[in-house]
C-alpha cells in the first residue's frame, strides 16, 4: 500500500447555490482571499454560443506525432507572473489576464512581466458584471476585446483600478486599446483521450507548427474541492495535485502544461494504473485514469498549491461534474492578432445617469441624404449594460460624462472611394419607467486610411437621448480609399457533369481574403386562408426547448445543400442539425442555419390543445405549431411552414391566434452571417391570413466557394445561366461583393459553337424593377439559336417571347425584329429589335408593361421563347 500525505482541503461544506455568491474559500483567514462564486449562471444564448464555437480537433498529420512527457508553458517569458484576482473577476483573470496577455505576447514576442505588456481584468470585467461585481465567463471578455480590444494595464492603471464599476475614459485609452486584439476562439472536447491528445497539442505548438504552444481556460467547482500531495516515490513527489473538484461549477482557471508521468492511486490497490475498471462501470476509459496529468494556474497568488500552481489528474477531463469533473468536458482557447491598426473609428462624448439604460451602434449610409444606416455595428461593450450607475460608474457630476473610442473600421464596406458617405452614431434607449436622462455632448469620426489623421466634427452637439426611442447624430465624409474588391470580371463557362474550378483573387484591403456567397430567398407576402395542418401530431422530446425529428418523403433543397432530415423545434424554427437550438432573434437566425417562422421563447401547453403537427408527401411538407409564449399559457402563437421539394417555402399566420409582441423573429437563414432574409413581418404586427411565400435562390447546385476563394463543384443542370453575388472580406472585416454570371455548356459544346436547339436564358437582373427607357430599368432577356433558326431569324418570323403571369393570363408579346443588331436595345424599344450579344446568343428587353402599354403589378412571371414550333420557357420576378 503506498503511503500517501492527504491534505484534503475541504474548503468548504456546503455547496452554495447561486453561482454569483462571492465567498471567500481560503482556510487562512489571514491569508490572500481565494474568492469563488465568480460565474454567472449560463442564458440559452450562451449555449447556443458555445454550441456555435469552432471545434479543435486533431489535424491527420497530427495523429502519429511524439509529445514530449511534459510541458509548462507558464515558465515561457509570455506567461505573466501569477496575481491575485480582485472580487469575483475569475473568468477575466484566467481569460484576460493569463490567457488573452500570453497569446497577444507570444505573437509580438514580448515579455509579460512588465504593466505595458499585461492586460487588465477589470477593463472587460466592468462591462459584464452589472456594475456589482457579479460573475462573467472568460469567453465575454474575449467577445469584447475581438470587438474593441483592450488596454493594457499601464493604460487602465492597474489590473483593478478604480473597482468593479469604473468605465474608463478618454478617447486616446480606447484607441490605444484597439491595437490588441482577439482573433478567435476555440472549444475542445476532453472527455476522451483524442480530446486530451487535442488539448496536449495544442499546449505543444498551437496546430499549426509554432514553435510555442498555447493556454486553455476552463471552470470546476472550487467550494468544496479535493488537493493533496503527489505520493512519495513517484514523479514530483510531493507536489499538489488536484483529486477531484467540487460539483457546484464556480470558478475559471488556466491550464498552462501537463505531465504524463504524474500518478495517484484513486482505488488504493497500491497501483497506477490507466488499463483496469477502477470505478467498477463495467468499462474502461479516462475515468479510470490514474497516470498523468495538466498543469493549473491559478488567480489566488503565490500562496495556493505550489506557488499558485497545481497539477490536476486527467480523469478529472472526463467525469461529470457531479462526479468531480470539470464544467461540461470542455476547455477553450483564444488567438490573437500579432498587429492591427483601425483604419475608421467614433470618438463620443456621452452623459447619462443610467448606463444600462442604453446601448451605442454605429452605422454608414453611401447616400448622404439617407435618414438611417444601411449597415449597421454593434459592440459588445456600452450594450445595455454596467448597472444602474452614472457612465464612469461613480456618483459625482463629473462621472456623468464619459469620452469613448469605438473602431468602426467594417463600416468602410459601405463607402464608394471619392464619394461622400454619412457616418451615423446610434443610441438605443430601453427605459420603461424613464429614470435616465442623457445626451450626446458631441460626436466625431477619425479617418486613419491615409498617412495623417484627419477628424470630422459632427454639426450636431448637445443632442437629447431620447428615452425608449433610438438617437442618432451623423456625419458626412468623402473617404479616400480603395476598399478590397474582387479582380475577377468573367467566369469561364462550366461543362454540365464535370469538375469546375476557379481561383478567385482580389486587391486592396489587408490580406488574407475570406470568400464566401450571398444567396437570398425573395420574400412575397399575400392574403391567404390559413390552412388546416392535423394529419399526424409531433411529440418532442420537452415541451419546452424540445424538438421532434422526421424523414422527408423527398430531398428538400436549402440554399446549395440538399436534406431530407429535419428537426422541428417548440422554439418555431426547423433545423437541420441534431439538437436543439436557441433562435429567438435576428442575431441567433442570421448564425443559425434554420427556417424559422415564428422564432420566440415558446412551450407547449398540452392541457389546452397545443401541439405541433405534420402533413408529408413527396412534394411538400407542412409543419403546424399551436404553441404559447414560456410560462404563459394566455399569450398563443399559432403558424405554419411549407416546405417543397422545389426549395420554395410558405409561411402561415394565424393572426386571430397570436398575442401581439415585438419579440418574434421570422425568416430563413444559411447560417453564415452572409446569407439570410429576415421577413418584412419579423417582430411586427401579423396581417389577417397572412402567408408568405420565399422562391428559392436562383445557384447552381453543386457549386460552392472555399474561404481560401476557391469556387468549385460539379454543376448538373444542361445549359444555365445564373447570376451569383460573391462576398470576400479582407482582415479588417471590410467586405465587398461582386456580381458575376455563372453559366453551363453540354457536353462538347463551347460558347461559340453552334447549339442544338434553342436555348432560353435566366433573365437579368432577377428580380427586376420597371421603370422608364433607358438600359438601368427592366430586364433583358437572353437566347441561343441553333445555326438555322439563326439564319432564318434573319428572313422570316416568327420568334417571338410571351410573357405570362402566375394565372397563365398573356401580358405581353414581343414580337422579335428579322435582323440582328450590334446596337443596345433599350426598353422603349422593347421586342422591335434584337440583339447580337456573342456567338448565337441573342437579347431582348422589357420594361415591365402589358400589351397596352400599362405598368403590370408586382409578381412573379413567366417567359417564354416560341420559335419555329419549338418554345422552352422560365421563370422570374418583377418588384415594384
Amino acid at each position: 500500500m503506498k503511503r500517501t500525505i492527504l491534505v484534503s482541503i475541504i474548503l468548504m461544506i456546503v455547496y452554495y447555490l447561486a453561482y454569483s455568491e462571492i465567498i471567500n474559500v481560503n482556510p487562512d483567514p489571514d491569508g490572500e482571499p481565494w474568492i469563488a462564486g465568480g460565474l454567472r449562471p449560463l442564458t440559452k444564448e450562451d449555449w447556443e454560443f458555445l454550441n456555435k464555437m469552432p471545434k479543435l480537433t486533431i489535424p491527420g498529420n497530427y495523429r502519429n506525432r511524439v509529445l514530449p512527457e511534459n510541458l509548462d508553458n507558464s515558465l515561457l517569458p509570455y506567461f505573466r507572473p501569477i496575481f491575485s484576482q480582485e472580487g469575483g473577476s475569475c473568468g477575466q483573470a484566467s481569460g484576460i489576464g493569463y490567457n488573452f496577455t500570453y497569446e497577444i505576447d507570444r505573437e509580438r514576442q514580448l515579455a509579460a512581466d512588465i504593466p505595458e505588456n499585461q492586460y487588465p481584468t477589470h477593463y472587460t470585467w466592468n462591462f459584464l458584471n452589472g456594475g456589482e461585481g457579479y460573475g462573467s465567463w472568460y469567453w465575454d471578455g474575449w467577445q469584447i476585446i475581438r470587438s474593441n480590444g483592450c488596454p493594457n494595464v499601464a493604460t487602465y492603471g492597474g489590473m483593478a483600478y478604480g473597482g468593479h464599476s469604473r468605465w474608463i475614459t478618454g478617447y486616446e485609452n480606447y484607441f490605444g486599446g484597439m491595437h490588441n486584439r482577439v482573433l478567435d476562439m476555440f472549444s475542445i472536447d476532453v472527455r476522451n483521450p483524442e480530446g486530451l491528445e487535442t488539448l496536449k497539442q495544442w499546449m505543444y505548438d498551437h496546430l499549426d507548427e509554432s514553435e510555442t504552444g498555447g493556454l486553455a481556460n476552463f471552470a470546476a467547482g472550487v467550494s468544496g474541492y479535493l488537493m493533496t500531495f503527489l505520493p512519495a516515490g513517484t514523479h514530483e513527489a510531493g507536489k499538489s495535485v488536484i483529486i477531484s473538484w467540487d460539483p457546484n461549477i464556480n470558478h475559471a482557471i488556466t491550464f498552462v502544461g501537463y505531465d504524463d508521468s504524474i500518478r495517484y492511486d484513486y482505488n488504493n490497490d497500491g497501483l497506477y494504473t490507466n488499463d483496469l475498471d477502477i470505478n467498477n462501470d463495467s468499462m474502461i476509459d479516462m475515468k479510470d485514469w490514474e497516470i498523468g496529468g495538466l498543469i493549473v494556474a491559478n488567480s489566488w497568488g503565490t500562496g495556493w498549491g505550489d506557488e499558485g500552481k497545481s497539477y490536476m489528474m486527467y480523469k478529472l477531463l472526463a467525469e461529470s461534474s457531479e462526479d468531480g469533473g470539470i464544467w461540461n468536458n470542455q476547455v477553450h482557447t483564444v488567438i490573437t492578432r500579432e498587429e492591427y491598426t483601425p483604419l475608421l473609428t467614433l470618438k463620443a462624448t456621452i452623459e447619462h445617469t443610467s448606463r444600462n439604460k442604453i446601448r451605442i451602434s454605429a452605422g454608414i449610409a453611401s447616400d448622404i441624404s439617407a435618414v438611417e444606416p444601411e449597415i449597421i455595428q454593434r459592440f459588445s461593450l456600452f450594450n445595455f449594460q454596467g448597472g444602474d450607475h452614472y457612465m464612469q460608474g461613480g456618483f459625482t457630476e463629473e462621472d456623468k460624462t464619459i469620452e469613448i473610442g469605438l473602431d468602426i473600421t467594417p463600416l468602410l464596406s459601405g463607402i464608394i472611394c471619392g464619394e461622400p458617405a454619412k457616418i451615423f452614431l446610434m443610441i438605443d434607449n430601453h427605459d420603461p419607467y424613464n429614470i435616465g436622462l442623457g445626451e450626446i455632448i458631441s460626436f466625431s469620426i477619425i479617418d486613419y486610411t491615409n498617412e495623417e489623421e484627419e477628424e470630422v466634427i459632427s454639426e450636431q452637439q448637445n443632442v437629447p437621448i431620447i428615452n425608449n426611442e433610438l438617437t442618432m447624430v451623423s456625419v458626412n465624409k468623402i473617404f479616400d480609399y480603395d476598399v478590397i474588391s474582387i479582380l475577377t470580371d468573367e467566369l469561364p463557362m462550366a461543362e454540365t457533369g464535370e469538375y469546375y474550378c476557379y481561383q478567385f483573387e482580389a486587391i486592396n484591403g489587408t490580406p488574407p481574403y475570406t470568400w464566401s456567397l450571398k444567396m437570398d430567398y425573395l420574400e412575397f407576402g399575400t392574403e391567404d386562408e390559413f390552412p388546416i395542418v392535423y394529419d399526424t401530431q409531433l411529440f418532442p422530446t420537452h415541451n419546452d426547448d424540445g424538438f421532434a425529428e422526421l424523414d422527408l418523403e423527398f430531398s428538400f433543397p436549402f440554399y446549395n445543400e440538399l436534406f431530407d432530415h429535419v428537426l422541428i423545434t417548440t422554439d418555431g424554427s426547423i433545423t437541420f442539425g441534431d439538437e436543439f437550438g436557441y433562435i429567438r432573434n435576428e442575431e441567433n437566425l442570421i448564425a443559425t442555419k434554420a427556417i424559422t417562422p415564428y422564432g420566440a421563447d415558446l412551450m407547449i401547453f398540452p392541457e389546452q390543445n397545443d401541439g405541433m403537427w405534420y402533413n408529408c408527401n413527396e412534394n411538400s411538407v407542412s409543419f403546424h405549431w399551436k404553441t404559447s409564449r414560456y410560462n404563459q399559457p394566455e399569450a398563443d402563437a399559432e403558424f405554419i411552414a411549407t416546405l417543397y421539394s422545389t426549395g420554395d417555402i410558405e409561411f402561415f399566420y394565424n393572426s386571430e391566434n397570436i398575442t401581439e409582441s415585438p419579440n418574434w423573429i421570422s425568416g430563413v437563414s444559411r447560417g453564415d452571417y452572409t446569407s439570410y432574409t429576415i421577413t418584412n413581418i419579423s417582430g411586427s404586427s401579423i396581417p389577417q391570413d397572412y402567408k408568405i411565400h420565399f422562391f428559392k435562390p436562383l445557384f447552381p447546385f453543386g457549386m460552392d466557394i472555399s474561404e481560401d476563394g476557391l469556387f468549385s463543384g460539379i454543376p448538373t443542370e444542361n445549359d444555365q445561366t445564373w447570376d451569383i453575388l460573391f462576398k470576400v472580406t479582407d482582415f479588417n472585416n471590410i467586405y465587398s461583393f461582386k456580381t458575376l454570371q455563372f453559366s453551363t455548356y453540354s457536353t462538347g459544346i463551347d460558347n461559340n459553337e453552334i447549339v442544338l436547339k434553342p436555348r432560353l436564358l435566366q433573365n437579368y437582373p432577377n428580380p427586376f424593377s420597371p421603370g422608364s427607357a433607358g438600359r438601368s430599368s427592366g430586364t433583358s432577356i437572353s437566347f441561343n439559336l441553333t445555326a438555322e433558326d439563326s439564319e432564318n431569324a434573319k428572313t422570316c418570323p416568327p420568334l417571338r417571347i410571351i410573357i405570362y403571369n402566375i394565372k397563365g393570363q398573356k401580358v405581353k408579346k414581343l414580337d422579335v425584329a428579322t435582323r440582328p443588331s450590334t446596337e443596345p436595345v433599350l426598353s422603349s424599344d422593347e421586342g422591335l429589335r434584337m440583339t447580337q450579344a456573342r456567338g448565337n446568343t441573342y437579347t431582348v428587353y422589357w420594361n415591365g408593361t402589358d400589351d397596352s402599354g400599362k405598368p403590370v403589378s408586382s409578381g412573379i412571371y413567366f417567359y417564354k421563347l416560341e420559335v419555329d414550333g419549338f418554345s422552352t420557357s422560365k421563370k422570374m420576378i418583377l418588384i415594384n
